[in-house]
């Protein structure tokens, strides 16, 4: 079973899982000098009768969110630290969404750092925060890294929980979204993950999603244990044979070939959070999370025009890169700018149409998805005159564009101002330009802004060669492909979605 830390940054969540379990799980140096974790943690936690869980501990600040989440795939069980001389705070907030939305059950809140003292209100303010949220009722436990003050009370706290959780998995195949990636000497390719759905073996093979290797599995372990075979709700380590390290990265999906789908499209129930602090109306751009993976996408509200906060509705996410996974899963999405938490909930149907946003019998179909029904997709009315056919490409304009984009490099102009350049063309110049993004021609650095492809791989190979699997900032790379701030920033946060680079602190390195 996974058991889960989340609150506000300098909470003491790191600090009380050392002391629960003796493991530090700031790992980093950067971590250890900074006092600020920016990685998952992990430790091994024995409870009250033996039982023994696993613990993943994420970041607090607000810059690592993405990380925060990524972390959370797969948590039964969490343990929301509240410092008891401060109080709840922005990101103990956002943690405790972002946990809702993602369909946690139950957990306990410790209130940390009692030893220096209890700020006069603050258990009234906790329990304001938690109402009407899966910990309403949770029990509120005063602890202490320094002294021990509470420890013992939330280990019998936890096993209680644990022991009245029903047991992870649920019969399906496994599925382990990948959080960390190395290579061992002598072994090979090494990912971790927590293991969901279905046992894995030592032997099985599997495959790497979104890509099409597939990989047969050579070892396996947990928490430093070689194991034959691990249960759903297990940490897993597993070592990897015919896959190499370059090819794997965050956010992969480890899963039988055949049990997932690959989509680009996603039709949804969303949920603005009551809290947020903007609406979702149609076709914002937002930022994706499912798993351990992040992409931006393009939400297509159905039957509506906006969703304010604490409404509900369906929706249609349309995604800038494919995505593993299964109906009834879930997800968070965040704005697009200011990056916050806005919203989330569940996916409902991985091969939607694209037209009818304001289909009634489309409507009724996903409330009856949402329900749990399954009636089946609605027939295509028949047609008296057969639909004229799709709007071809300009093979003389597609050539324009390459040209314009190519001579632009990696400082190209707006979507917008491309279209501007063909007076009377620009729904031709729209579709062109989405023909060439679809074709890995044009690169879509946001929803904005496209480049030209070969260059921005040129730029990732001249960076590469540059620092290596070193860590390089914003500047470095501004400065290594001469190009304004504004277009290295879009480059680099790019390259994050599609984990290409991996975000560490104020720096970045190739995996």
């Amino acid at each position: 079973m996974i058991l889960g830390t989340a609150g506000h940054v300098d909470h003491g969540k790191t600090d009380l899982v050392k002391a629960l379990t003796g493991v530090d799980t700031d790992r980093l140096a950067e971590e250890r000098r900074r006092g600020l974790t920016i990685e998952l943690g992990f430790a091994p936690l024995t409870l009250p009768g033996g039982r023994r869980v696993s613990v993943v501990d994420v970041p607090g600040h607000e810059k690592f969110v993405p990380t925060m989440l990524s972390g959370c795939a797969g948590m039964d069980l969490v343990v929301l630290a509240v410092a008891a001389d401060q109080g709840p705070m922005p990101q103990t907030r956002e943690h405790l969404a972002i946990l809702s939305l993602l369909g946690l059950k139950g957990g306990v809140v410790a209130l940390t750092r009692a030893d220096l003292g209890e700020k006069p209100g603050v258990r009234e303010q906790v329990g304001a925060l938690v109402k009407g949220t899966f910990l309403e009722g949770a029990p509120v436990i005063p602890t202490s890294a320094v002294t021990g003050e509470g420890l013992e009370a939330l280990k019998g706290a936890l096993a209680k929980l644990v022991e009245e959780a029903p047991p992870p998995g649920g019969g399906g195949t496994c599925r382990l979204h990948v959080d960390r990636v190395f290579s061992v000497a002598g072994s090979g390719t090494v990912v971790t993950g927590t293991l969901t759905g279905g046992p894995l073996r030592r032997g099985d093979k599997v495959r790497l999603w979104p890509g099409d290797q597939i990989a047969r599995v050579r070892g396996l372990q947990c928490h430093g244990v070689s194991l034959e075979e691990l249960p759903p709700g297990s940490r897993a380590a597993v070592n990897l044979a015919g896959v190499d390290r370059a090819e794997v990265a965050r956010g992969d999906t480890l899963a039988p070939e055949g049990s997932l789908s690959l989509t680009r499209r996603l039709d949804v129930e969303l949920r603005v959070l009551p809290q947020a602090s903007y609406a979702i109306k149609n076709n914002s751009p937002l930022h994706l999370h499912h798993g351990g993976r992040a992409l931006m996408c393009r939400c297509i509200l159905l039957g509506r025009d906006k969703l304010e906060p604490g409404e509900e509705g369906f929706a249609q996410l349309r995604l800038d890169a494919p995505l593993a996974a299964r109906a009834g899963d879930r997800f968070v999405v965040r704005f697009f700018s200011p990056v916050v938490t806005v919203g989330g909930g569940r996916l409902l149907d991985l091969e939607p149409p694209v037209k009818g946003r304001m289909d009634p019998a489309r409507l009724v179909r996903l409330s009856a998805l949402a329900a749990g029904e399954a009636p089946p997709r609605p027939r295509e009315p028949v047609r008296a005159v057969p639909p004229p056919p799709p709007a071809e490409i300009d093979p003389a304009l597609e050539e324009k564009l390459c040209a314009l984009y190519r001579a632009a490099g990696l400082e190209p102009p707006t979507n917008e101002a491309v279209e501007g350049a063909f007076p009377g063309r620009e729904a031709a110049c729209r579709r062109a330009g989405r023909a060439l993004a679809d074709r890995g021609a044009l690169t879509p650095l946001s929803p904005r802004v496209r480049a030209w492809g070969e260059s921005c791989e040129a730029a990732r190979e001249k960076l590469k060669a540059r620092f290596g699997t070193g860590t390089f900032t914003l500047a470095q790379a501004r400065d290594a492909l001469g190009i304004s701030r504004k277009y290295a920033l879009l480059l680099l946060e790019y390259w994050d979605r599609v984990r290409i680079t991996q975000k560490i602190g104020d720096g970045r390195r190739f995996p």
